[in-house]
């Protein structure tokens, strides 16, 4: 048997003994033993629904904690995917600064400085 199926006997055993101690007591209050009875399905219907909702709880926190770490994979890897973009793109617009500031320096309008206004 493993751990879990050994855990989930000794909190069922441990729940059949409370179900055993109420029933005990009611019976002992002077309720009849027939109530008592055709109670039971019904308290282990609900014990049953109970642990259900637990363990629908427990899933539902898991699966929050797994959706949120996904979420916050997926944007930092956007924010680390448009921090290259913008990388390129100011990459490329230095590139095209000095382009333009090589050919001012080459161009017609420095030759015509140059014979207007001699240095």
């Amino acid at each position: 048997m493993g751990n879990n199926a050994l855990e989930q006997l000794k909190r069922e055993t441990k729940d059949d003994v409370r179900l055993y101690n109420c029933i005990k007591e009611l019976y002992e209050q002077g309720v009849p033993f027939n109530e008592l009875k055709a109670l039971i399905p019904d308290i282990r219907r609900t014990r049953e629904q109970l642990h259900i909702k637990r363990m629908l709880e427990n899933n539902n926190e898991v699966l929050l904690s797994m959706i949120s770490k996904e979420m916050s994979f997926l944007l930092d890897a956007k924010e680390r995917q448009q921090e290259e973009e913008f990388k390129k793109l100011d990459q490329l617009i230095r590139q095209q600064q000095s382009f333009r500031k090589s050919a001012a320096s080459a161009g017609p309008i420095k030759k015509l400085k140059q014979l207007f206004l001699p240095a």
